[in-house]
């Protein structure tokens, strides 16, 4: 570089110290420029270099639905559909012709063989212990361990679920191969067992998370849902439906991803829908979605990592206290 007639030369070294990186960090962005732009500086178009993407298999996105179907051919012959449980043996098989989502505690010492135990988890959510006199909706209710949970510290529960697969969020490829295979698998069968056999008053209701409507249902002290967002294509529209029926807190558990920046509260992994998975949000901005659906506080009770049985890897989960 020449200036003033001598030639300068600058040695840069190959890092940068850790000294100057904090130094740079530090110095202030450049302001916008103020008043209007020049017509020259009002556009600017750039070349855009070839953007890639995947075309999804519709069959490895509704891989569950096929995993349950199979799951049901292998067991619904060990117990008659309708024998009615009356001991451990007859309840043992009864249990055994079922896919469990959760670990249930039933009559007789029977455990159901539940692909997530949540017993540990309890005391990590702060539910109060007398829940006597409170309406509780508990949303994406599977097999019900929530839903009976509540039950038993007193409240007057209602179980909110889906009938069939084909209510599932897929996306349209995917559910209309889901349709072309008559792959259509019933969700709560697990819950109506359990239900009868626990004696059970919770109130089941079919029905997505879009469909809450107070004037309806009504409104609830408290509302519990857990791993439904990350299963939502608009998570948003749902968390606004949730919030119409919460008249004392919400209570809601989902996946997050750590290895996102959460402080910002602006970034989310786009899962796309593929075995109904469609999003994994930052710490804050899972936080965010939820204040942003009308919520006017929203703290995090706990974080868990809980590994599904028979699997090594696993996802971290946010439990988020919400007031309307």
């Amino acid at each position: 570089m020449r200036a003033g007639g001598f030639r300068l030369t600058v040695e840069v070294p190959d890092r940068v110290s850790s000294a100057l990186r904090r130094a740079l960090r530090r110095r202030p962005a450049p302001e916008a420029p103020s008043g209007p732009l020049a017509p020259a500086d009002r556009l600017v178009v750039r070349p855009v270099p070839p953007v890639p993407f995947r075309r999804r298999d519709p069959d490895e996105g509704i891989a569950f639905v096929r995993l349950r179907r199979q799951w049901r051919a292998d067991h619904t012959r060990e117990a008659p559909p309708d024998e009615v449980p009356d001991g451990a043996e007859s309840l043992a098989r009864q249990v055994a012709a079922h896919s469990w989502y959760h670990t249930l505690e039933l009559p007789h010492g029977v455990v159901t063989d539940g692909a997530y135990d949540h017993r540990p988890l309890v005391p990590s959510y702060g539910i109060p212990a007398d829940l006597g006199g409170q309406r509780v909706l508990d949303v994406a209710s599977a097999d019900g361990f929530w839903a009976f949970e509540f039950e038993r510290r007193g409240a007057a529960v209602t179980a909110l679920e889906i009938e069939t697969t084909a209510q599932v969020d897929l996306p349209g490829p995917m559910r209309a191969r889901a349709a072309e295979l008559g792959l259509t698998e019933p969700i709560t069968e697990g819950f109506a067992l359990a239900r009868r056999v626990l004696k059970s008053s919770v109130e089941p209701l079919f029905g997505t998370i879009y469909d809450l409507d107070p004037e309806r249902l009504g409104m609830f002290d408290l509302v519990h849902t857990g791993d439904v967002l990350v299963h939502l294509r608009d998570p948003i529209a749902a968390l606004e439906q949730l919030r119409r029926v919460t008249r004392g807190h919400a209570l809601l558990s989902d996946v997050y991803d750590p290895a996102l920046p959460s402080e910002a509260g602006e970034a989310a992994r786009y899962l796309g829908g593929g075995n109904a998975a469609w999003w994994r949000p930052a710490l804050g901005t899972l936080v965010q979605m939820v204040a942003d659906a009308g919520f006017s506080d929203v703290e995090v009770v706990t974080t868990y990592s809980l590994a599904a049985r028979g699997e090594d890897t696993t996802h971290w989960r946010a439990v988020l206290r919400a007031t309307p």
